[in-house]
C-alpha cells in the first residue's frame, strides 16, 4: 500500500548509512530516531575493501540499515553529514516494494 500525498504516491525507502565504527553508528541512528527521521535501525558490522584516496583501505565497517518516507530524504542526507566523522559518509537510498502492515509500521513512527 503507498500512501497518496498531495496527488502524489508516496515512496519509502531502505536507507544505508556508513559509519567508521560502532560510537559513530550509535550516534548517527540515535541522532535520526530522535528526530523522527527513519522508523528504527539495524547495525551492520564487517570487513570492507575500498579504494580511498589512490589506495586499497582494508578496515571494519559498519552499515546502518533504516526505514524511512522520501520526505525525509533530505534532511536525513543533512544530518548524517553534519554528525559524520567521515569526509564522505555514505548514503543511499533504495524504493521498496512494501507490505501494508510494514507501512503501517513505518508511518506510526514517524507520526
Amino acid at each position: 500500500m503507498t500512501k497518496v500525498i498531495k496527488n502524489k504516491k508516496m515512496k519509502y525507502f531502505q536507507v544505508f548509512i556508513s559509519a567508521e565504527d560502532r560510537k559513530q553508528a550509535d550516534k548517527i541512528l540515535d541522532s535520526l530516531l530522535r528526530k523522527k527521521l527513519v522508523a528504527g535501525g539495524l547495525l551492520l558490522s564487517g570487513p570492507s575493501r575500498f579504494w580511498w584516496k589512490g589506495k586499497i583501505v582494508d578496515m571494519n565497517y559498519y552499515n546502518i540499515s533504516t526505514f524511512t518516507q522520501e520526505n525525509y530524504k533530505e534532511k536525513i542526507i543533512e544530518d548524517v553529514k553534519k554528525i559524520s566523522v567521515e569526509e564522505v559518509p555514505m548514503i543511499w537510498f533504495i524504493t521498496m516494494e512494501e507490505s501494508k502492515e510494514f507501512i503501517n509500521w513505518i508511518d506510526k513512527s514517524l507520526k
